[in-house]
């Protein structure tokens, strides 16, 4: 995941890896914490690597980060109704 963000952006140096993990790593947390069940949230899904990605280039890409912001938000809420992500 970390080499096609990396793609995405341009960045062909490894400057901010541990930044862009750190953003993968919080948006893990951060489904898990709405009720994402720990077996759902992998990078292989295409819905959470998805996820994933709108969620680090809102936080890497100034000039459309309210734009990633606000599709991520909407991937969000499918997701936490999407009984087969659920937890339980």
């Amino acid at each position: 995941m970390l080499e096609e963000i990396k793609k995405i952006q341009g960045i062909n140096h490894s400057d901010f890896d541990s930044i862009i993990e750190n953003y993968v790593n919080s948006c893990i947390a951060d489904l898990k914490a709405i009720g994402i069940a720990d077996s759902k949230v992998i990078e292989t899904d295409s819905l959470i690597h998805t996820a994933i990605l709108t969620y680090v280039l809102s936080f890497l890409d100034v000039n459309n980060s309210e734009m990633y912001s606000n599709s991520y938000a909407l991937q969000k809420d499918v997701l936490r109704h999407l009984t087969e992500y659920q937890e339980g």
